[in-house]
């Protein structure tokens, strides 16, 4: 029997790309921020995960995030 071992950095990392996927840009901030998950080079990391972004683009996001998110809360009614 042989076991898998991975990396800690590399599970956070791979987390971290699931919630930019799931969270509005500014909440997955907030997130990183709360639990200090700014330790190593995250300068790189986060240039490396939008690196194709601009404002408009990540502003675009946050106001598709949030009329998604209102529009399942106006159904749950």
């Amino acid at each position: 029997m042989t076991t898998r071992t991975t990396n800690e950095k590399e599970v956070i990392k791979e987390a971290l790309l699931i919630l930019k996927d799931h969270l509005e840009p500014l909440k997955f901030f907030q997130f990183v921020a709360a639990c200090n998950l700014g330790a190593g080079d995250y300068l790189e990391f986060k240039d490396k995960l939008f690196q194709d972004e601009t404002h408009e683009s990540l502003y675009q996001k946050i106001l598709e995030f949030r009329k998604a998110k209102e529009s399942l809360t106006q159904g749950d009614n």
